[in-house]
């Protein structure tokens, strides 16, 4: 099933090649770039983008001057005036629109529509052909462009701004990346950090219609200048995508966006072609284009100052997929399946991914519980393998799906963020069952039994060396009379005579200790597989000798639901 895809900032920019069929010579494979010195005030130029389906449609472009360095240290940006039938539908150049190849009529590239000066307007900022071409790294592109007095009265005689606002300058246009299939709340811990590394505007589109299948079936043909192009960071029931247009296809080499996605350098992101449903006029935010992204065709290698290169026909190797199976109260197990591409963002689709799972099989977001076994699998340095596994409960008064989501975002986000190894994540899976069931229980007594009965654990205990202390719990249920009386019962360290300390009885979160700051991927991991779960009670008894000889010993009762936090200490001495 294709996904709908939509960009709601302003435009977004990707690059491809042209079909041989086109009418215009000049956009075919592999054109010549116009020196950009020779991209002066009055020369004119064609353009090729999709306002609907997948034609490539032409628009006019005439070249207003140029601001030196405006894009970057030796990077020029091309002002042009641009139009067309379907921009005079949207009211100027729309978000999807960025990359849009604009040629001479001698058949030169003179560059790609990247930059706008207004939400609606058809001023537009061209990134050079030269240097697209060339796709020189190591800067980084101006994301305001300012331009002068002069210039701004040049743009205002076209009577599309008036020199105030021209005066303001040019603005990159922003590439949104879209998250399809996300659950309809609670998205934004899990997306933040695609925001604040990388400054995309994220929107969220729960609609079951606009998930993209991991199976879907594309053709590298599909992508051509003048194409829709989305490039993803992952795909199948969540998928994370931009959605643009191809500027330039030279056998396998295709180069898109005219500016940054994320501007990280090296990079691995999925290539898609689309088909744009229609584009929304909006005059105050700016139009944008509705689309449907296909199968994989390609790997985008480099996301640079001036625009993405990607390599047509080869998929991303570093892929990992993300499955669920989850079983309802009603019996129905649900299945679902994302498959993540861009590995510094494995936590963050992960967990964006199994929460829009639980929402589907509870039918519901809210409160309830959940019994989950989450496997993560990876490599380390050298193409070692390992696995993570944990088993746990959730149960939330508010939404289930972000709890459980959570945990799981808490450990694969360590393993991609940590500083020691390369760490590609390879698989995740989830199994378990959830409800929308809430009766989580609390802690209402602990008793301790003395003379044969039983009474409530205070004060001072005088315990035995190498023996036990007698320990049980009585918890509720959440607004419920049901009572269930948990088994406590923990020993005491041996050759501990005449030491003191204490005994602690816990719920598995506040009894943990405190972690160590780990000194590498080895302490990280284990780490992790030692993590408290939420429906344990603990009893803990920890000593001292006179000397500083310490001692401790531990007992974990699992419940069938999770614990309310509960904490109760007293001192103890033995005899």
């Amino acid at each position: 099933m294709a996904f709908g895809f939509i960009t709601t900032a302003v435009v977004s920019g990707v690059l491809v090649a042209l079909p041989g069929s086109s009418s215009f010579a000049a956009a075919t494979d592999c054109p010549t770039a116009l020196p950009t010195a020779q991209a002066v005030d009055g020369l004119t130029g064609t353009g090729y983008t999709v306002e609907k389906g997948t034609k490539a449609e032409e628009f006019t472009a005439k070249v207003l001057g140029r601001v030196t360095d405006g894009i970057a240290p030796g990077v020029d940006m091309i002002m042009a005036e641009v139009d067309s039938p379907a921009l005079e539908r949207a009211g100027g150049v729309w978000a999807g629109m960025s990359g849009s190849p604009v040629y001479t009529s001698g058949g030169k590239l003179i560059g790609s529509v990247s930059y706008g000066l207004a939400a609606s307007s058809k001023i537009a900022g061209i990134t050079p052909a030269a240097d697209l071409l060339a796709l020189k790294g190591g800067t980084k592109s101006a994301t305001k462009i300012a331009v002068s007095s002069t210039k701004a009265a040049r743009i205002a005689s076209t009577g599309e701004a008036s020199a105030k606002l021209a005066a303001k300058g040019f603005q990159r246009l922003p590439v949104p990346v879209t998250i399809t299939g996300a659950a309809p709340k609670n998205t934004q811990h899990f997306l933040a950090g695609i925001e604040k590394n990388s400054g995309p505007v994220v929107r969220t589109s729960a609609s079951a219609a606009s998930t993209l299948s991991a199976s879907a079936k594309s053709s590298p043909s599909e992508i051509f200048a003048g194409s829709n192009y989305a490039a993803a960071l992952s795909y199948g029931d969540i998928a994370a995508t931009a959605l643009g247009t191809t500027t330039y296809v030279c056998g396998k080499t295709a180069i898109a966006f005219g500016h940054p996605f994320f501007g990280v350098g090296p990079a691995e992101y999925s290539v898609h072609p689309a088909t744009a449903v229609y584009v929304q006029a909006d005059p105050v935010g700016g139009p944008f284009k509705v689309g449907n992204p296909g199968g994989v065709v390609g790997t985008v290698t480099q996301d640079g100052t001036i625009g993405l290169t990607s390599t047509l026909g080869t998929a991303p190797k570093h892929t990992y997929p993300i499955t669920t199976s989850l079983k309802n109260a009603a019996g129905k197990t649900f299945t679902g399946k994302t498959v993540g591409v861009y590995q510094p963002y494995a936590g963050d689709i992960a967990a964006t991914h199994l929460q829009s799972a639980i929402v589907k099989a509870n039918g519901a977001q809210g409160a309830g519980s959940a019994a989950v076994t989450y496997t993560v699998t990876g490599t380390r340095a050298g193409g070692k393998k390992f696995s993570l596994t944990h088993t746990d409960r959730y149960a939330d008064s508010y939404d289930v799906a972000y709890a459980t989501a959570d945990a799981l975002y808490a450990s694969i986000s360590p393993l991609v963020q940590q500083e020691f190894e390369n760490v590609n994540i390879t698989g995740v899976k989830v199994t378990g069952t959830v409800s929308t069931t809430y009766k989580p229980y609390r802690v209402t007594k602990v008793e301790t039994k003395k003379s044969g009965t039983w009474v409530a654990l205070k004060g001072t205990q005088k315990v035995t060396s190498g023996g036990t202390i007698p320990l049980r719990a009585t918890l509720l249920a959440y607004r419920s009379t049901k009572k269930v009386t948990v088994p406590l019962t923990v020993a005491v360290p041996k050759k501990s005579k005449g030491w003191t300390g204490s005994l602690t009885v816990a719920d598995g979160l506040t009894a943990a200790p405190a972690t160590n700051e780990p000194a590498s991927l080895t302490a990280l991991l284990a780490q992790l597989r030692s993590a408290p779960a939420n429906n344990v009670l603990v009893s803990q008894v920890d000593l001292r000798s006179s000397k500083g000889a310490k001692k401790h010993s531990v007992r974990e009762t699992a419940l069938k639901t999770t614990v309310s936090s509960y904490f109760k200490t007293v001192s103890v001495t033995v005899k």
